[in-house]
């Protein structure tokens, strides 16, 4: 027993910090009255990732997709995001309190012009957090806030 509980807190310390309150559910926000974004958040390859999947939905459609893989490199938490379209990205993670800001690069296609990531989630309760994106993009228009709440 003493043995299985020794793995498992080295295990959770390896994973990226910060996403606990995520893992093992699934959140949704409205970009519009029709349109959807739902993230589900789960550990993968004995606990030191964790993959966020992500669907946008057009009334009940899915019409873009994506998985962010986020990692521990050294001290730092770092995420690769790959999307439907053959986009690629990615870039670190830093915490501060009650927020993370993510920072990067992407190409939303392969042919793509590489564009900036830089967006921060700021946590509102156990149920609720934000997302607003710092700069503009052709989803966000730049600084629109999604507010997404945990599905039960």
């Amino acid at each position: 027993m003493i043995v299985v509980l020794a793995i498992a807190a080295a295990v959770a310390a390896s994973a990226p910090p910060g996403f606990n309150d995520f893992v093992g559910s699934c959140w949704a926000a409205d970009f519009t009255k029709t349109m959807t974004d739902r993230h589900c958040f789960e550990r993968i390859l004995d606990g030191t990732h964790i993959r966020d999947a992500h669907e946008v939905k057009e009334k009940g459609k899915v019409v873009y997709a994506g998985e962010t893989i986020y990692s521990l490199d050294g001290g730092k938490v770092v995420f690769t995001y790959f999307n439907s379209l053959g986009g690629v990205g990615n870039g670190t993670v830093s915490q501060a309190r009650g927020s993370m800001r993510f920072t990067g690069t992407m190409r939303a296609s392969p042919d793509a012009k590489i564009q900036p990531i830089d967006s921060e989630w700021r946590s509102i309760d156990d149920d609720h957090y934000e997302v607003r994106s710092l700069v503009p993009s052709a989803s966000t228009g730049g600084g629109q806030v999604l507010r997404f709440t945990r599905e039960r």
